[in-house]
């Protein structure tokens, strides 16, 4: 009864192993791609800008920039 149950397990794994991992592939594709730098300091930049003025929005795009 053992070596059934066994069997069935070690079937089942072998079954579902590779939906696993598609699956895990699918998921992993659909993960949103980070914006980039520019479009980061872009947003950034409209909120310093209504914030603290022109020259602070100034300073933190190139803070934000890295340079």
């Amino acid at each position: 009864m053992k070596i059934r149950r066994l069997a069935a397990t070690a079937a089942a794994a072998a079954v579902l192993a590779p939906v696993f991992v598609l699956a895990a592939g699918t998921q992993a594709s659909a993960l949103p791609v980070p914006p980039s730098r520019t479009a980061q300091c872009t947003a950034n930049w409209d909120v310093n800008y209504v914030v603290g003025g022109p020259a602070f929005a100034r300073t933190q795009w190139k803070a934000c920039m890295g340079g």
